[in-house]
């Protein structure tokens, strides 16, 4: 039997799948013991990583072609650049107003307990989700899930990644769900458009130095109400954004990719796609509960 070179629905969620349960059993044991900066740089390599790599050499497929390790474009990286920036602004709109929404329906979320990290946890962290998350979550989510959906079309390879990639972050709050998601649906774009994953990383790296910069030390991620100009700026920022995607150099990668189109979704696919569903659902369902009242956490 010829093997597949591509990536199946079934094969994306199952790896899926795996890196959502590992990566918060891990986190639950080794964070309190190592870190915060240590626990992300094992799950970022070890848990997310290191099983599309290790899928890839067990099928025998070509990296540089299935995850589309391809050079673009300065002017492509240039404009991923600058458009992870000014979607960053959008998402965190979308994500203060469901989370001000929340708080007023449901109730506040209890507040953290205050730590201090090392120096050298810091700057793990700092690193990890500059260089080491882009890199590594791009790899899973718009290399080999957002490949293994291309069968069954653009619009619904690049919607589903999206949204695999919000459920794997629901963990940060309910309320990161659809600002996540909107980040995803710019990467996967930029992906397609010049089918090199350089450009999704680049985007996703300008995403969390504006999380550090701009939400953290510029507390924009901290604001109990939305002032007047942040209305103004994010609709400046989405006709910028629109602006420079128009600007993209390359061929869609749907055009120049001759991955086989398929009938329908496996049952593992479907399967495993439901059960991502119900994890999104049950962690939500979490939250809302602790927010109520009902849980202690």
């Amino acid at each position: 039997m010829i093997k597949r070179q591509f990536p199946t629905a079934a094969q994306g969620n199952a790896v899926f799948l795996f890196t959502v349960v590992i990566t918060w059993v891990s986190s639950i044991f080794l964070q309190p013991r190592l870190g915060l900066g240590t626990n992300l740089w094992i799950n970022e390599y070890v848990w997310i990583l290191l099983p599309p790599l290790l899928l890839a050499r067990l099928q025998g497929w070509s990296v540089e072609e299935v995850y589309r390790f391809k050079t673009t474009s300065r002017r492509n990286k240039l404009i991923s650049f600058l458009s992870g920036i000014c979607l960053w602004l959008v998402a965190v709109y979308v994500g203060t107003v469901i989370r001000i929404f929340l708080d007023a329906r449901l109730g506040s979320l209890p507040a953290e307990a205050q730590f201090s990290p090392s120096v050298y946890q810091t700057l793990l962290t700092l690193l990890g989700m500059v260089i080491l998350a882009p890199i590594c979550e791009e790899i899973l989510f718009r290399g080999l899930i957002q490949r293994a959906y291309e069968g069954y079309g653009k619009k619904r390879a690049l919607v589903i990644a999206a949204f695999l990639f919000s459920s794997y972050h629901v963990l940060n709050g309910l309320s990161e769900v659809l600002p996540v998601s909107i980040l995803g649906l710019g990467m996967g774009y930029l992906l397609y458009k010049t089918d090199s994953i350089a450009s999704s990383m680049v985007f996703h790296a300008a995403c969390n130095l504006s999380a550090i910069f701009l939400g953290g030390v510029g507390g924009l991620t901290r604001l109990q109400a939305i002032p007047a100009w942040f209305h103004l700026a994010v609709v400046g920022s989405l006709g910028v954004t629109w602006f420079l995607f128009r600007g993209l150099q390359g061929t869609p990668a749907e055009e120049r990719s001759a991955a086989s189109q398929a009938g329908g979704m496996s049952a593992a696919g479907a399967i495993t796609l439901v059960l991502a569903a119900l994890f999104l659902l049950a962690m939500g369902a979490l939250e809302a509960a602790v927010r109520l009242g009902l849980i202690t956490p």
